[in-house]
């Protein structure tokens, strides 16, 4: 994402943000092949948990009442690091703990079609204010203006090539309390990129500004449901959907503390949902990286400060399907008006953002016969909306969190996302799948004199956008697969000033990808 900042007059200031070409094809936050492997790890966790917790109600006095329950798997430990006979852990020497490495090494090859873009510029417009000097002009009312920006051509010229190589370690130790447990994934994440002057570079991920951020995907340690460290937001659903190329989904790690409780058998309607289970998870994350600000219409104060984001989670569940709840509560505390004029406040408020989500897995011979054959299908559907916190809709940075008048006071950002994907097996080594994507926000202040006499300036502006991108993917063998994508973006603004409404700008660009990947 490129943010320009530049002086417009002496006492107006404006900010640049990225449009539509922000979210042109990109890989996927996180690779496929890891991700397989992390969700193997993660049921091993709960596996080793759910065994402790059978053993400390074993351990208990004969007199103490003990509640019953529903029978569970018994997970045994056979050998060593021998789980239920999977031999992927090895045990590390003197410290008692077991561990397993995995990853991938992924490359890839794609070419964007985009040859314009949309492009934002805010300022804050001249106008009399009162100041600890009196009266007088300064940064005052905010304004937001779009374009189309053909630039872009020069950075599309031709194709990129990247890799995204993954690396994660899980160790464990089994004790009689819960299973002591510690999860690093990290990797590189590195593609060429050409800038405005059509010069071809490489980069690599940065976070927060940082290349060892970027580095890292997960980095916690966890006994029983408590969880601490770097870690996938409590809000998160579904990474991107089933394709390479990412829809519009609220993926995210961040550091944080979690509790999660699970409940392995609600019991309900056993014969219609057998092992039907749940979870309930709470969580404290980082709020840096959850701001949508753009510098001159709103500005967050540097540092984390304040108070944490704080995100809940509900999950129900049984082996072909799962319900997902979410909600997050996130702070903003603005001083971008105190900036341009000290005699005002700086004000604070609260966003909040809400997702509902499910995915059903099934065989289609269970749906439609011997015709089904051995093709399986699966589904996943999510919606998000948001109001101060655009982050938690997974869209570019097209929107901010809100708008502070010349005043200070907090008009805070709309939006809404939906992302729906699915993922068709036709043969055990061959698969296709599809997603698509949309979203709308809305951004505005309302209306303020410049001064003495003067008209009233305000905005208010609608951007919205929609993707689609299919996938096909074969798997040769010895973890080698191999994939093509193809995809198509499409981006809109809209404004209204003084009571008119602006003329709308639009781009749209396909986009095409191919990429290998070794899986270890």
């Amino acid at each position: 994402m490129k943010t320009r900042i530049k002086i417009v007059a002496t006492f107006a200031c404006a900010a640049g943000m990225a449009g539509a070409s922000a979210a042109r094809a990109q890989p996927a936050s996180f690779d496929k092949g890891v991700d397989a492997s992390i969700l193997e790890a993660t049921r091993a966790i709960e596996e080793l948990n759910a065994a402790s917790k059978t053993r400390v109600k074993e351990k208990r006095p004969a007199n103490q009442p003990v509640a019953k329950a529903a029978a569970r798997p018994v997970v045994r430990m056979t050998g060593p690091c021998n789980l239920n006979g999977n031999t992927q852990f090895f045990q590390i020497p003197y410290i008692g703990f077991c561990g397993a490495v995995h990853g991938s090494f992924t490359g890839f090859l794609g070419k964007d079609f985009a040859t314009e873009d949309i492009a934002f510029t805010t300022q804050r417009l001249p106008a009399y204010r009162y100041g600890w000097s009196g009266l007088g002009l300064s940064a005052a009312v905010p304004m937001l203006y779009y374009y189309k920006n053909p630039l872009v051509r020069n950075e599309t010229s031709g194709a990129y090539t990247g890799t995204y190589s993954m690396v994660n370690f899980l160790a464990f130790r089994n004790t009689d309390y819960g299973t002591i447990s510690v999860f690093v994934n990290a990797g590189l994440f590195a593609r060429t990129e050409k800038n405005y002057q059509g010069e071809t570079r490489i980069t690599l991920n940065q976070i927060n500004g940082h290349y060892w951020r970027g580095a890292f995907d997960q980095a916690w340690v966890q006994f029983g449901g408590l969880r601490v460290g770097l870690q996938p937001s409590l809000f998160s659903f579904s990474r991107t959907g089933y394709t390479f190329m990412p829809g519009y989904a609220s993926y995210l790690t961040t550091p944080a503390i979690s509790y999660t409780h699970r409940i392995e058998n609600l019991n309900i309607l056993p014969s219609l949902f057998p092992r039907l289970g749940a979870s309930i998870s709470v969580s404290a994350e980082d709020p840096t990286m959850r701001r949508y600000p753009e510098g001159v219409l709103s500005r967050y104060p540097t540092g984390m400060g304040g108070y944490p984001d704080f995100v809940g989670q509900l999950r129900v569940g049984a082996p072909a399907f799962v319900v997902h709840a979410s909600g997050a509560m996130h702070e903003i505390r603005d001083v971008s008006a105190n900036t341009y004029n000290s005699f005002m406040p700086k004000n604070a408020t609260w966003g909040w953002a809400a997702q509902l989500a499910g995915e059903y897995r099934w065989k289609w011979s269970g749906l439609v016969g011997p015709i089904g054959g051995e093709m399986y299908g699966k589904a996943m559907l999510a919606a998000s909306a948001t109001q101060g916190a655009l982050s938690y809709l997974g869209i570019p940075y097209m929107s901010i969190d809100y708008v502070s008048s010349s005043t200070g006071t907090i008009q805070r950002s709309t939006g809404q996302s939906i992302m729906g994907s699915y993922e068709h097996l036709w043969t055990p080594v061959f698969k296709t799948s599809i997603t698509g994507a949309a979203f709308q926000a809305y951004m505005g202040s309302a209306p303020e004199f410049l001064g003495f006499g003067n008209v009233a300036f305000g905005f208010n502006t609608q951007v919205r956008g929609q993707r689609v991108v299919g996938n096909a993917e074969y798997w040769a063998g010895e973890g080698w697969a191999f994939g093509l994508e193809g995809g198509w973006t499409w981006s809109q603004a809209n404004g209204q000033y003084l009571g008119g409404r602006g003329l709308p700008v639009a781009v749209n660009f396909p986009n095409v990808l191919t990429y290998m990947r070794k899986a270890f």
